[in-house]
């Protein structure tokens, strides 16, 4: 099913977003449990909050839907969850044993890893690092993690395929890191013999082996600047004076209004090539 419409920039008057909508609406109203109330997954609200059927639909023309959010999960499509193909004949490897499809990912990272890469954007971590580890030794431990099977006899996934699902999950649901940690509690008073991290923290530390890392810039309410380089310590913006902060209402805490995201292009595109799938992709073509 074609949904290139839900990365349409014009959403007013484009005939492809209209009949994209009217598509979503239609499958929505079909499996919603409620008759007239459903997830709206609008780049607002991404399906955190239930709204009648009128009203997400007016926040998908105004706000546009969340690019991200495919399948549909919360309207009635099953997520689409990898696996291995225990079908598909074996290829020819080395003596380490894995048990599922991580292989080929941390064979593309092993090629590419760079020790030493000077960081483009010296800005503070908001999340400190749960220990300092080195490149090599944080792609030791993630060869260790994809050989080690979630719990005794597990053949369809291993620790690290596990956690990189959860965190899948975790993002196109739009879920807190409180309910993340909740949900990891469970799981481990549940199934005490499998290997689940403690905690969102311990599962978001694979992020440094696997090389996916981000920067985050406070930004002015208006999209005028943004607080960095020489406007980095200014606590309003210097055009339109908007406070960069929101009304302090956790003490000793400061909470910007506006955050941008940058993901470094250089890393992505290095991943891309470092890929046996993407890289014969990436060759020009006339």
């Amino acid at each position: 099913m074609d949904r290139s419409w839900m990365h349409l920039i014009d959403r007013v008057t484009s005939k492809e977003y209209a009949e994209g909508v009217e598509q979503f609406l239609t499958i929505a109203r079909a499996h919603a449990i409620e008759t007239d109330r459903i997830r709206c997954p609008c780049r607002s609200c991404y399906n955190n909050i239930f709204l009648p059927i009128s009203e997400v639909e007016t926040h998908l023309y105004l706000n546009g839907i969340n690019p991200n959010y495919n399948p549909w999960i919360f309207h009635g499509e099953d997520e689409i969850l990898d696996v291995s193909d225990d079908n598909q004949p074996a290829s020819p490897t080395n003596d380490d044993e894995y048990i599922d499809d991580m292989e080929q990912m941390l064979d593309d990272i092993r090629e590419g890893t760079v020790i030493g890469e000077v960081d483009e954007l010296a800005e503070p971590r908001v999340h400190p690092p749960i220990g300092e580890a080195t490149p090599s030794s944080s792609f030791d431990k993630l060869l260790d993690d994809a050989r080690l099977p979630l719990y005794q006899g597990c053949k369809q996934y291993s620790k690290l395929s596990f956690i990189v699902k959860l965190l899948h999950i975790k993002a196109i649901g739009g879920w807190s890191v409180k309910s993340f940690d909740l949900l990891l509690k469970l799981l481990r008073s549940a199934f005490p013999d499998a290997d689940f991290p403690h905690s969102y923290e311990a599962a978001r530390s694979l992020e440094r082996g696997l090389g996916f890392k981000y920067h985050k810039i406070h930004a002015c309410p208006n999209d005028c600047v943004l607080f960095w380089k020489d406007n980095a310590d200014l606590n309003e913006c210097p055009k339109c004076k908007a406070p960069r902060w929101l009304p302090n209402t956790h003490r000793n805490r400061l909470i910007p209004q506006k955050v941008l995201r940058h993901f470094p292009l250089k890393t992505r595109l290095q991943r891309l090539y470092m890929s046996a799938k993407m890289s014969a992709n990436m060759r020009w073509h006339k």
